[in-house]
């Protein structure tokens, strides 16, 4: 693990920096999806972050490391949602200006958060390589430091805490399960994880309509698709990036796909029956639970990434629940 671009070093400096901004999230057993899949399930609740995902904490790593001038120039960053809210969250806090490039379609209450954190709000094209491409734009032309939502290794230290904290409250467990969007949050734990003991088997699940990571795993480099469409948008960046690939590659068992009509069926059971609410994204993991062949009585972890949902998305997955 010595050449990968994160160690576990860079992660536990990480929690320490991080501290000031995220929480310590309850890793919370669940009676219920024990007894749906038979192993010992616990839920890591990222969802119960500050800004309610899981990005806060590689946002809040990745700033606190800014000197002084690149402070004073702002920052900028290209997002769906949650990683311009952590950005945001996280810059207002630092006394940092703040730019935050959006697709025209992003969910209306997460734009709505970010404005609240007093970052500047623009909107350019549906497509996560477009949104990468104008923020590159503006840091060029201004100065602005660019904070990429996952393939960086600082951002990934960051995230990397989520696996630290599940080892620490849970040090048998057997597997963790992470969404995967970009790869930010699974390269991170697979790190933490991973340093600590190599037998623990970390697996990816990612929406069969942005398969990003499972396409550059099966064809040996990291890809870019034409075409992205889930209801999960915090797993749609549409590629896979370099350090992400590198690490998923050497130390993730396996991703599976999982389609929008499961990631629905997760996030009304996780509701109905666990009363958390989550993201289509943060549900994702559970999503795959009948494919992910998990043994009975194994302790198992799932990372509940966030819990940023839509009132339009809600209101259909209630209409669609008994009553």
């Amino acid at each position: 693990m010595g050449s990968l671009p994160v160690s576990l070093d860079d992660i536990k400096k990480a929690a320490e920096r991080i501290e000031p901004f995220a929480y310590r999230t309850p890793l919370y057993y669940s009676e219920n999806w024990s007894s749906e899949t038979g192993a010992e399930v616990y839920l890591k609740l990222e969802c119960y972050q500050p800004t309610r995902a899981f990005k806060v904490r590689g946002a809040a790593n990745k700033l606190s490391q800014l000197t002084s001038s690149q402070r004073k120039a702002g920052v900028v960053a290209a997002s769906s949602g949650n990683h311009g809210l952590a950005v945001a969250y996280v810059a207002k806090r630092l006394g940092i200006p703040a730019t935050i490039v959006v697709p025209v379609t992003a969910v209306a209450a997460k734009v709505e958060a970010i404005e609240e954190q007093g970052a500047t709000i623009l909107r350019c094209g549906t497509r996560g390589r477009e949104r990468i491409e104008k923020a590159l734009d503006i840091a060029a032309q201004t100065g602005a430091v660019f904070v990429h939502s996952f393939d960086d290794p600082q951002v990934i230290a960051g995230q990397g805490t989520v696996g630290l904290e599940i080892i620490q409250d849970l040090p048998d467990v057997q597997t963790v399960v992470v969404p995967v969007g970009g790869g930010g949050l699974i390269s991170g734990i697979a790190v933490a994880l991973k340093a600590i003991n190599r037998s623990i088997h970390v697996i990816g699940v990612q929406a069969e309509g942005a398969p990003s990571m499972y396409e550059s795993l099966r064809l040996g480099k990291p890809v870019v698709l034409d075409k992205v469409e889930t209801v999960a948008d915090g797993l749609s960046p549409g590629e896979a990036g370099r350090y992400t690939y590198s690490i998923v590659k050497e130390l993730v068992e396996k991703i599976i796909l999982v389609g929008d009509n499961e990631i629905r069926g997760a996030t009304a059971t996780l509701l109905r029956k666990s009363h958390i609410l989550a993201e289509p994204s943060g549900a994702a993991g559970l999503a795959a639970v009948k494919k992910l062949g998990i043994t009975s009585g194994e302790k198992t972890a799932f990372v509940i990434s966030g819990g940023n949902i839509s009132l339009s998305f809600l209101r259909s997955l209630l209409a669609e629940m008994p009553a």
